[in-house]
């Protein structure tokens, strides 16, 4: 097995941009503009994201003038392109809305601006969510998928072409492909952020995210969305380690990672408890296939008839599984979806966070897809705050990281969580013995 290190800086994620939080704190001393922050994450798009793709549009308007005081003037955003824009091509990751032109803003892309952010263009997504991937690649190894759905998103904020992004999450596509760019990913509970004027793939599944470096960002950029301080954590944490069914599928260096982790967390005083789940939590996944499989085909099923041509086989396969399903299999999985949020609330009692995988390994090849979900799909499906941290390195000079998952609505109790775990990215080459990325 090979042993977790630190990364190593390749040219895509060598020289990065300022984080929100220092680009913020340079703003405010007066050491920069706003005009000069945007410039030069503009800059930094134009340089790289030939060799990344993570933008399918980038916004070469000036940026609106705004005031330096709000809390996030200066910090320019990569907006997933499934998000509505006003005035700026979104295709959903399609052919089909390659002309598409919206007339107003999504609600979240709306409060970002209002809160003084620039939006810098719309990153690459897969097809409505789904599958079918884009020509982004990861900044670590180019030979490799930064995940999806949130392809570039993850990869531009990881190659610090913008310190923060917005994507979404029906099985994984938020907390995966932050764990395949070494970067925080932070899935709200369901709902608590707003998904007006964002593409769905399946309402009941479909949450919002964002990606930044540090999950003081998150902090900073969730509170003002939310209007809630995340306070700072009082006492360590109380941890639940949960293997979970894709542990045996896991790489050995991601396992290594995840009890690497946990141990280090013991040592510096947190209470970790390895605990599994009831049985009935190793169906989550088919679960979660039903509701998505017959919401989507539901919603997707005319573009299927209509532009059959220029809709993916993945899609096709999805409407034609979705559409195959009869309402006593759907009410079923409505119904274990109820079951299983109960439970959960039961087997988390007396904790804190659960500390899991986020994913089976590093991200693999272009050729093999955008990875596998499967470890986050369990906590979509329950609707829970979760959220991924990188820490390691693994064969590939590729980031492995780590899941925390809190109670649903305790979104800022598993910032100041994950705020206590958090370490710094050592310098390349140091000792990463304590997993520390």
């Amino acid at each position: 097995m090979h042993e977790p290190t630190a990364l190593v800086d390749t040219p895509l994620t060598r020289g990065t941009a300022a984080t929100v939080i220092e680009t913020r704190d340079a703003i405010l001393r007066g050491a920069v503009t706003v005009d000069e922050a945007v410039a030069a994450c503009r800059a930094r798009i134009r340089e790289t994201n030939d060799a990344l793709a993570a933008f399918t549009v980038v916004n070469e308007a000036a940026a609106s003038p705004v005031a330096s005081e709000l809390p996030l003037a200066g910090i320019s955003v990569g907006v997933k392109d499934l998000y509505d824009t006003a005035g700026m091509m979104t295709t959903y990751g399609s052919p089909i809305y390659r002309d598409h032109v919206p007339t107003a803003d999504a609600a979240l892309v709306a409060r970002l601006r209002e809160l003084g952010a620039h939006v810098a263009g719309k990153t690459v997504t897969t097809e409505f969510a789904w599958r079918q991937a884009g020509p982004t690649v990861n900044p670590w190894n180019t030979a490799h998928t930064p995940g999806g759905s949130s392809s570039g998103s993850a990869a531009a904020v990881a190659a610090g072409l913008v310190p923060l992004a917005t994507g979404t999450q029906t099985f994984g596509s938020v907390i995966r492909p932050a764990a395949f760019c070494g970067i925080v990913g932070f899935k709200p509970s369901h709902g608590l952020l707003p998904l007006d004027g964002v593409q769905p793939l399946s309402p009941t599944l479909d949450h919002a995210g964002l990606f930044a470096r540090s999950v003081t960002d998150i902090a900073h950029v969730f509170g003002h969305l939310t209007n809630e301080t995340t306070a700072p954590p009082e006492r360590s944490p109380r941890l639940r380690l949960v293997r979970g069914p894709y542990w045996p599928q896991a790489s050995g260096t991601q396992r290594a990672v995840l009890d690497k982790a946990a141990a280090s967390f013991a040592g510096r005083g947190a209470t970790v408890e390895e605990a599994e789940l009831p049985v009935a939590f190793d169906e989550a996944l088919a679960v979660a296939e039903v509701i998505l499989c017959h919401e989507a085909g539901r919603i997707y099923a005319p573009l299927a008839a209509s532009h059959p041509d220029l809709l993916s086989h993945h899609m096709k396969e999805l409407v034609a599984r979705g559409q195959a399903l009869s309402d006593d299999e759907v009410e079923g999985a409505l119904l274990a979806r109820s079951d299983l949020k109960r439970a959960f609330g039961e087997a988390i009692a007396g904790c804190d966070a659960i500390l899991t995988l986020p994913a089976l390994g590093e991200a693999p090849p272009l050729s093999e897809g955008t990875g596998n979900a499967a470890p986050c799909v369990t906590w979509t499906l329950l609707g829970l705050p979760a959220l991924t941290l990188p820490w390691a390195a693994g064969e590939a000079n590729l980031p492995l990281g780590l899941q925390l998952v809190g109670q649903s609505g305790s979104d800022h109790a598993l910032l100041s969580v994950a705020a206590w775990c958090e370490r710094p990215r050592p310098l390349a080459g140091t000792d990463a013995g304590d997993g520390a990325c």
